[in-house]
């Protein structure tokens, strides 16, 4: 898939940089069409009509409608200035047809018009419109190509120094701007980061949107370079900037899918996810098919991470929808492969795995990003399933091309999956080679973050120096001025007051007197004011010590309750390991049953207060991570870890009172356990699926399975098994209703009330009921 967040930087500089000939681009849309519509034939209309056609242009999404509708504007503008013989107004229209054409995209018309503006401003010698059209000439070479990048920038660097010399700032900022996305791109940050601290320094001559691309520069750069606290620092402040120029264009897609890479990079997808969705939401508004695809991989994952696979991927069907080539097929391919293998849906992955396969030996392999990820992902998914000779060749595969490149994390990555694969062959030796190689690139490129760091930190210390620096001439500069205008004014005051000299004199001597009152009085009303604040410290004294009492006392209350729970776990653990010793001693292979089906109903109530113990709730269960935990003691004690019969969970995020958690983990304890006994008996395999939604003020779970269903002639009202009457005493307990369907396997469907039960003495009370 084409990599937009790397290779955005270009499309972002055209778009803010030429979008700003005049102040009035700062105007919404609609106002300067009120503007248009109220002006006369003269220089102003001309901005108008060049100001609208650019946000039309670049603002709106540029379709082939809004580049007509611009050059159109282009037209108008060069016919009214030619009228009016308006230089400026000439060539500014002039590159706006040129921008419009290298839009359309014709490049080479909208080059040639550019180079015609270029000869105008020379003969008419208007520096600003050589400058510009400096600019525009620039666009034409490709930043693909080594070469067209130097070119571009040389004449970037023509035009700065006609801007400087100018003092035109404002252009001067954007263009500076450009040159260091341009540094970006030839690998040069640091040189790129001093540059935009440079343009931050240049003041008010920065328009707002500028400093936004700047702020966002720096904190891409530092997502990039594992710098995370400084790119969350930079990425706010880009944010922070869009929402004061009400930015909705796709650089604030750009700002929210690097903010979202940053919280991905350190693991806290929670974080991510609101970011990623407002870039999607961004993108999708555009209808930009690139960025959907870039910034919906994102999203992808961080739904993956954080248990909601069902919407990973229909997320990456759509993406896959828009995949064209073969690389970009194998990209997407390669994405639904790792989802799946995190989620260790194994065998829904084995469809990918094959396509993966027949789009490898397809994509040309000088399509290294492409070709590297469909090895890896086929590398983590053959580890993951324990097939260690497929996993070595593709692990080789993926590492000859990461040391082609020269990709130090990619080559961190083989190394572990090395490390792995040596681990689970036995070969320790050479397991730890791995494991230590894999260290010291770990270490290279920590470094490297600790260099830019200190480079960072080194720019922001010159920069607040310099500002310091000139804050303090600015203000020795005005203290001076002050002093001479004083000097000033008392020697006029001096001449034209001896006159009345007299009176003045006369008149101080009163206000000094006036003074001394005035001063008796304020100084009893400060003793009284003084005397109401030591009162005041007392009561507020007293206060602080009150509440850190009381904070004392919730803080002992949460130990206690935490404490209650892991004992209370631990002793479960006992009665679970006096069951399985008990078993050991029964020869009576049903009585043995008997004690582990009991060993699961005991495990179902200590996974509560172990979570209990674990989190900062003390008397709520979040129900999704319960019941994977759940369901997983369950698969390794009866299914024992064979994948005979899959289990699949879908669980909303629900917290869920523990005096109800308890009995609906007991329920779903006798609901699987019976599904895995008696619903696929021999080597007969199927699959469970697990729900647990709410719906309004109700929580219904349904336990479904595939298997052989229940005997003919099963009456749930009448069966006096042990499990159905658990089942049926705790639904009771709950409030709720229990049935049973078969027409197709066998379906438990539980409904009860969610209930806001006592927060002390819950769980005990329950466990009492149960035994």
């Amino acid at each position: 898939m084409k990599k937009v967040y790397l290779f955005l930087v270009v499309l972002l500089t055209a778009t803010r940089l030429l979008a700003q000939t005049s102040n009035l681009d700062e105007f919404p849309l609609p106002v300067l069409k009120q503007k248009l519509a109220a002006s006369k034939n003269d220089t102003t209309r001309v901005k108008l009509q060049l100001a609208q056609g650019h946000l039309i242009l670049f603002k709106s999404g540029g379709g082939q409608k809004e580049i007509d509708s611009a050059l159109s504007f282009a037209n108008q503008a060069v016919k009214l200035s030619r009228q009016l013989n308006y230089n400026d107004g000439i060539f500014n229209a002039m590159l706006l047809s040129a921008e419009s054409f290298n839009k359309k995209p014709d490049p080479e018309r909208g080059f040639k018009i550019a180079q015609q503006a270029l000869a105008f401003s020379k003969k008419v010698n208007n520096m600003d419109g050589i400058a510009k059209s400096y600019l525009i000439i620039g666009q034409h070479y490709q930043v693909s190509d080594p070469m067209g990048l130097r070119t571009r920038m040389d004449y970037n660097n023509k035009a700065i120094a006609i801007f400087r010399k100018e003092r035109s700032l404002r252009w001067l900022a954007n263009t500076l701007t450009t040159n260091a996305e341009l540094l970006f791109l030839a690998g040069q940050r640091t040189d790129a980061i001093k540059l935009l601290f440079e343009i931050l320094n240049i003041g008010d001559a920065v328009s707002r949107r500028t400093v936004e691309g700047i702020y966002w520069l720096i904190g891409r750069t530092s997502t990039e370079l594992s710098d995370y606290p400084n790119a969350l620092k930079y990425n706010l402040l880009a944010i922070k900037t869009a929402k004061e120029v009400q930015d909705t264009t796709l650089l604030l897609c750009s700002i929210y899918h690097t903010m979202a890479v940053t919280y991905v990079k350190i693991q806290d997808y929670n974080r991510a996810l609101p970011y990623s969705l407002n870039a999607l939401k961004i993108a999708r508004h555009y209808h930009n098919k690139d960025y959907i695809a870039t910034v919906a991989i994102t999203l992808a994952t961080e739904y993956t991470r954080t248990n909601r696979l069902a919407q990973a991927l229909a997320l990456l069907e759509e993406v896959k929808s828009y995949s064209d080539t073969d690389p970009d097929k194998l990209s997407v391919a390669a994405v639904f492969l790792n989802n799946l293998t995190y989620a260790k849906q194994f065998k829904k992955a084995v469809p990918y795995v094959q396509e993966v396969k027949e789009l490898l030996a397809k994509v040309p392999k000088h399509n290294f990003e492409e070709v590297m990820g469909g090895y890896n992902s086929l590398s983590y998914y053959y580890v993951e399933t324990s097939q260690s000779e497929l996993a070595s060749f593709y692990s080789d595969l993926y590492a000859e091309i990461v040391h082609k490149m020269n990709f130090q994390g990619g080559i961190k990555t083989a190394e572990s999956r090395y490390f792995k694969l040596d681990s689970m062959k036995g070969n320790f030796k050479s397991a730890i080679d791995h494991y230590l190689v894999a260290q010291r690139i770990k270490d290279s490129i920590d470094n490297v973050t600790k260099a830019y760091q200190i480079s960072l930190l080194q720019i922001e210390n010159e920069t607040e120096k310099k500002n310091s620096d000139i804050e303090a001439l600015t203000k020795q500069s005005q203290v001076k001025d002050d002093q001479l205008k004083r000097n000033h004014f008392i020697q006029r005051l001096i001449i034209a007051g001896s006159a009345v000299l007299l009176i003045i004199t006369g008149l101080i001597y009163s206000r000094y007197r006036l003074k001394q009152r005035s001063t008796a009085l304020l100084m009893l009303q400060k003793a009284e004011i003084d005397q109401q604040n030591i009162s005041l410290q007392h009561l507020v004294y007293d206060k602080n010590q009150l509440i850190g009492e009381k904070d004392e006392l919730l803080y002992e209350k949460d130990l206690l309750l935490k404490e209650v729970n892991h004992r209370v776990k631990n002793n479960l653990q006992i009665v679970m390991s006096l069951l399985a010793s008990q078993s050991g001693y029964m020869q009576n292979k049903k009585a043995q049953e008997a004690i582990l089906e009991s060993q699961n109903r005991v495990q179902a109530i200590a996974l509560i207060h172990d979570t209990l113990y674990n989190t900062d709730k003390i008397a709520e269960i979040a129900l999704a991570s319960y019941i994977t935990d759940l369901i997983q003691s369950l698969d390794d004690s009866i299914n024992k870890g064979k994948h005979k019969v899959v289990i699949n969970c879908d669980v909303d995020d629900i917290l869920l009172d523990v005096s109800q958690a308890i009995p609906l983990g007991i329920i779903l304890n006798e609901s699987v356990t019976n599904a895995l006994k008696y619903a696929f008996p021999g080597d007969r395999t199927g699959e469970i699926m697990v729900s647990v939604k709410q719906v309004g003020k109700q929580i219904e779970m349904s336990v479904r399975d595939n298997g052989i269903g229940l005997p003919a002639g099963f009456n749930l009202f009448k069966a006096d098994s042990l499990g159905v009457t658990l089942i049926k005493g705790l639904t009771d307990q709950l409030k709720g209703t229990f049935d049973i369907h078969y027409r197709i396997g066998v379906t438990i469907m539980i409904k009860f009330p969610i209930e806001i039960a006592a927060r002390t003495g819950t769980s005990d009370s329950l466990m009492t009921e149960v035994a």
